[in-house]
């Protein structure tokens, strides 16, 4: 579905959250409880750190972000963790979750981003500061929680992820206070945002009813995770339904990318790999559609079965148009075989979309596998120059390159941008002190770490 930037431009109507919510907690204060959370995230929940997932959830939430009439969309993090469960939350500082569970669970794009621009609006209205406003002491309870739920996940993972998860859900409940002004706020804006994101917003009242129906099916009469942490009622199911209906009726566009992207999701956490293909493999006997051809695709080629690949390759050919996903698979496919060609169609791919890490890694990963690295250096490099924001794994893959090469101050250095990107300033700060010790004194390079140490030092300092 095409995006379209005309009613951004307009702005949103949204309200003020004015100065008491600004007095309990600031936006700098925000983002540093939000990294510290991110940081904990990182280390204890199971997130799905494939490429080509981030890359679709995080492009999703960067157009619903922009549909706020927000520029600052690199203040946002969308994550996918590997959970069936249905559910989805906002920290402070902008970072969303979303479970594997809640994806699986979604038929169509705008129904699922009806789901992150519900979180973005909780995230935008600041409802996390106006709890602290209203002095509920519960709040710190509930940080407490998430806390104590991370120190359980270091002795015994399950445990901490299941406490992290009821840790997170407390703080959404009652730290946050979801009430139902809160969650009807939420829909109002998440609303306004799908509209402007050029998504039919009936899809949130649609979503609702998934939920909805989802729960009445849980045979363990237990409450969606969800539906705990955000309360769902038939008036808010209707109110959705109204507000919607005030907007323009958009005609409904398959996404394509949608469909790989969830069928990739699936291949790549199904706890029931057999029965999961055996389901695909019965939808694509009946009639193939993209999702279905490229699971089935992808299961073949991570199986090393390269003919029944290709097979299911040459049927996402005929049905889909030229699609990234579905290239990097068919250089996946053929990069046995073929690298130089492979290459060749990864270096066309990355013209076409120069923002695509995803791209970039592929070739990187093959050009390493041939011990092409100052090819290699050159793609890493060039893609880290254009890009507006780089995928902070960029610096990473650079730094194992530079370190191949016998550049030890270089790979300290990228090193140090990764961990910077991530919010572990400490980590940073440590491999600037050791690309201090591979460069000449008084050269240009001490110079430049030097100064570079001194702003991690600063930042590090702003966020005691």
């Amino acid at each position: 579905m095409a995006f379209s930037l005309t009613t951004v431009h307009a702005q949103q109507n949204l309200p003020s959250m004015g100065e008491p919510a600004d007095a309990a907690l600031s936006l700098v204060e925000e983002q540093l409880i939000g990294a510290q959370f991110m940081r904990q995230i990182r280390a204890s929940l199971p997130l799905v750190r494939d490429v080509q997932i981030g890359e679709y959830i995080q492009t999703l939430g960067n157009r619903l972000v922009l549909a706020t009439g927000r520029v600052d969309i690199d203040n946002f993090t969308f994550f996918v963790i590997d959970d069936p469960q249905i559910n989805a939350f906002a920290i402070p500082g902008g970072y969303v979750g979303i479970n594997s569970g809640l994806i699986a669970a979604m038929n169509h794009e705008e129904q699922l981003a009806s789901v992150v621009a519900h979180e973005i609006a909780h995230v935008t209205q600041r409802h996390h500061a106006r709890a602290f406003a209203t002095g509920n002491k519960a709040s710190l309870g509930a940080a407490a929680a998430v806390l104590a739920a991370i120190i359980i996940g270091q002795a015994n993972a399950q445990a901490g992820q299941a406490a992290l998860i009821s840790g997170l859900a407390a703080s959404q409940q009652s730290s946050i206070n979801f009430t139902r002004g809160n969650e009807v706020e939420a829909d109002r804006i998440g609303i306004e945002i799908l509209a402007n994101a050029d998504y039919d917003p009936r899809a949130m009242a649609e979503a609702f009813n998934i939920l909805r129906r989802k729960n009445s099916l849980n045979t363990s009469g237990l409450t969606l995770e969800y539906l705990r942490t955000h309360p769902l009622d038939n008036n808010r199911i209707a109110e959705a339904a109204d507000r919607a209906s005030t907007k323009p009726t958009l005609a409904r566009v398959k996404s394509v990318e949608f469909e790989l992207f969830k069928a990739r999701l699936m291949v790549l956490t199904s706890t029931d790999p057999a029965q999961t293909m055996r389901l695909y493999k019965s939808q694509y006997e009946r009639k193939a559609t993209p999702q279905n051809a490229y699971a089935l695709a992808l299961k073949a080629q991570r199986d090393s079965g390269q003919a029944d690949a290709r097979k299911y390759l040459d049927t996402l050919d005929s049905i889909v148009a030229t699609s990234p996903m579905v290239e990097l698979l068919r250089a996946d496919i053929e990069s046995d075989s073929n690298s130089a060609d492979a290459d060749n169609r990864l270096a066309a791919l990355s013209d076409l979309y120069p923002d695509r890490y995803s791209i970039v890694e592929k070739r990187l990963d093959t050009l390493i596998k041939t011990r092409k690295l100052r090819s290699a250096l050159n793609v890493a490099t060039r893609y880290i120059r254009r890009a507006v924001n780089p995928d902070p794994l960029a610096w990473r893959q650079l730094a194992s390159i530079q370190q191949q090469l016998g550049d030890e101050a270089g790979s300290h250095e990228s090193l140090a941008r990764y961990f910077e990107a991530l919010d572990e300033l400490s980590r940073a700060q440590s491999q600037i002190e050791l690309a201090l010790r591979e460069v000449e004194t008084g050269s240009q390079d001490e110079i430049r770490l030097s100064a570079s140490l001194k702003n991690l030092r600063d930042k590090a300092s702003r966020l005691r």
